[in-house]
């Protein structure tokens, strides 16, 4: 389980526009989709293929036709090549709190590569694939798309 550094619902701005990688890198995102967790709790899978270089942090962003729903960015690369695949839960462990999926469509996933400095390194959005759940109740809080949770 990994959670962030910086943790935003409906932020302002944009996802970063796609980034080649350069010499060291390589990044594609080889599935984004709408499913759920072991327990049932909505969540979004996504399955990066990635060729990294130590010391960047890694920015997700969410959003649909009308704008962005969440922005997740932390943690820290080391020298890797190979498959990451990781889960977002899209509603607390209480079922009160959920990311406000009903009546939106269009949805993206952009996943980023930022060096030290904010710098972007590689940059791939990608359409998530699935039925949007369609997801209602308080607004999202810090239980809310914080956790990566690795795909069984």
């Amino acid at each position: 389980m990994t959670a962030p550094a910086l943790l935003a619902f409906a932020p302002p701005g944009e996802p970063p526009a796609p980034a080649s990688a350069p010499a060291g890198w390589s990044l594609s995102v080889d599935l984004a989709r709408f499913g759920e967790l072991e327990d049932f709790t909505p969540a979004l899978a996504v399955l990066l293929d990635i060729e990294s270089e130590p010391g960047a942090s890694m920015d997700l962003w969410l959003a649909h036709e009308g704008g962005v729903l969440a922005r997740w960015s932390g943690g820290r690369t080391d020298d890797y090549r190979g498959d990451a695949c990781f889960q977002l839960p899209l509603v607390s462990e209480d079922g009160a709190r959920a990311l406000p999926l009903a009546g939106t469509r269009g949805h993206a996933i952009t996943v980023a590569f930022r060096d030290a400095g904010g710098r972007v390194i590689a940059s791939v959005t990608r359409g998530v694939a699935g039925f949007a759940p369609q997801l209602t109740g308080e607004p999202p809080a810090a239980d809310v798309f914080r956790d990566l949770l690795a795909c069984p």
